[in-house]
């Protein structure tokens, strides 16, 4: 298992250089009122402890200060926990979601922000059951990487993605959801038994954005690195294309981009 994470670590273009820190920039924030719904299916409003599994730059980790005693962000990718920031009670640590080091029962809330696709499923809800107290939770939330803005971004967007598909797909590169799509989440969360309530729950949030966050939302998609410098591949992406329509629309302007979660909830 190990080894298989090791893989999609190296082959996920997440390591080069410069790559955390752009993602840290433009990636969105997880909104206030998941925090709180998390507290109250975990009876915790002010959780004791919340583990944050494949927390990547600590986002998702750092999102608990102030709202938990004590976050505890776990990455296995070395080149992303080191641009994790600090933070009031936030602390970080190298290692798999399957084999955390903690000990038993000592965690309120569980959580897997927009990194389940990358984990072997059934040792992660194991190490999520055996860490969690008695009614602690566990969740798996993702967010649409595309945000509404626009239709003509929309399409644009889109279309990039297709396209980095389509080159992917060509030189037989895998990613994380090619083995565990995101859209089985709560399935395997029930077959794992190791929860007795599961359900998912969709929500929102908005962050401003303009259009050099359109572009750089889509540079903060991985590609391995051998590729990104590929001119042919660059070709394909036709990132400029995104850039120019990002432009068009929103001149120089700020608007709200709405962001789209879902949520899966499992209660030990």
């Amino acid at each position: 298992m190990s080894g298989f994470s090791r893989t999609l670590i190296e082959t996920s273009g997440y390591e080069r250089e410069g790559f955390a820190q752009h993602y840290d920039r433009f990636r969105p924030r997880p909104p206030a009122e998941l925090l709180r719904l998390l507290g109250r299916y975990a009876r915790a409003p002010r959780p004791a402890l919340v583990v944050d599994l494949g927390c990547g730059t600590g986002l998702s980790t750092r999102a608990w200060s102030g709202h938990a005693r004590r976050a505890v962000g776990v990455e296995p990718n070395p080149a992303m926990l080191a641009a994790a920031e600090d933070a009031p009670g936030v602390e970080y640590r190298a290692g798999f979601s399957h084999e955390t080091g903690l000990p038993d029962g000592v965690a309120d809330i569980v959580t897997c922000s927009q990194s389940l696709h990358w984990m072997e499923p059934e040792p992660t809800f194991a190490e999520a059951a055996r860490v969690l107290r008695p009614g602690g939770v566990f969740a798996a939330y993702d967010y649409d990487v595309v945000p509404a803005v626009d239709p003509e971004l929309d399409n644009a967007f889109r279309a990039y993605q297709h396209r980095r598909t389509e080159a992917r797909e060509r030189r037989g590169i895998r990613q994380g959801a090619d083995r565990w799509p995101k859209t089985g989440h709560l399935g395997r969360m029930r077959a794992s038994r190791r929860f007795r309530v599961c359900r998912e729950v969709v929500l929102h949030s908005v962050e401003d954005g303009d259009a050099g966050r359109i572009g750089g939302l889509a540079r903060s998609l991985g590609l391995p690195v051998a590729e990104m410098s590929d001119r042919e591949l660059m070709r394909e992406l036709r990132l400029e294309d995104l850039d120019w329509a990002a432009r068009r629309v929103l001149g120089d302007r700020t608007v709200p981009f709405l962001f789209g979660y879902r949520v899966r909830l499992g209660v030990t």
